[in-house]
């Protein structure tokens, strides 16, 4: 099972080169939400052609290159910002996106901290650089970054979700089944809680509520419980 990183963080901007500049940035937004890529980079080119040096047209732009999978424009252009303004959080935290989305955890990881240094109360941070942290098979540290985006906020309602799925894998069962019961009710018609939870459930030698939870992950649309119930429930 794989989970991508988490690439979503929002930009508080105030772009003051031009007023045409700003309505262009503002169309590239809202081109990004419903994932019109290449109109939103359209529009962040012209916005550019007229304020070339702003920093947060540069990050935009970045952005939405890594979520075309242009990851060595991104990165190149991510790199120009820092090199003029090497205190801009937001730069750090979407370069150790970039990082991470190209197999680059390590560089990620050094990423996320760096912007953690510059705002230390960032849950966006500490969520990536744990994500980081768990594709290096770094189950303690992942759970450190979790623990801490739950303190910030514990409305974070997949945190539950995240922190549990990589402890079971890290060994930690019991702290498994209590995060992932907290995810399910947080999220309840979320299929893969469900078949997180079963195989927790089912590693801690409860199997008939594991084939309980398999059946739920089933009804809610899930193809490997299925596959899983003709392994675990005979």
């Amino acid at each position: 099972m794989k989970y991508v990183l988490h690439i979503l963080f929002i930009l508080h901007v105030c772009i003051c080169n031009s007023q045409t500049a700003h309505s262009l940035y503002l169309s590239a937004l809202a081109k990004d939400s419903v994932k019109d890529y290449s109109g939103a980079l359209n529009d962040l080119d012209k916005a550019l052609s007229v304020a070339k040096d702003n920093d947060s047209l540069h990050i935009l732009h970045a952005k939405i290159e890594a979520e075309s999978y242009n990851f060595k424009e991104a990165y190149a252009e991510i790199n120009e910002v820092i090199k003029h303004n090497n205190n801009y959080f937001e730069a750090y935290l979407l370069r150790g996106i970039i990082k991470a989305k190209s197999g680059n955890y390590e560089g990620a990881v050094h990423d996320f901290t760096k912007s953690l240094k510059l705002n230390p109360n960032s849950t966006k941070a500490y969520y990536n650089r744990g994500l980081a942290h768990a594709y290096l098979d770094e189950f303690k540290l992942c759970d450190k970054d979790f623990s801490k985006v739950i303190e910030l906020d514990s409305t974070y309602t997949n945190i539950w979700f995240q922190r549990g799925y990589w402890r079971e894998l890290g060994g930690d069962l019991q702290g498994s089944l209590a995060d992932l019961t907290k995810a399910s009710k947080l999220n309840p018609n979320d299929k893969e809680i469900y078949l997180s939870l079963a195989i927790t459930t089912y590693k801690l030698h409860q199997k008939e509520q594991a084939c309980v939870l398999l059946n739920e992950a089933k009804s809610k649309g899930s193809t490997t419980a299925e596959e899983l119930m003709n392994v675990m429930c005979k």
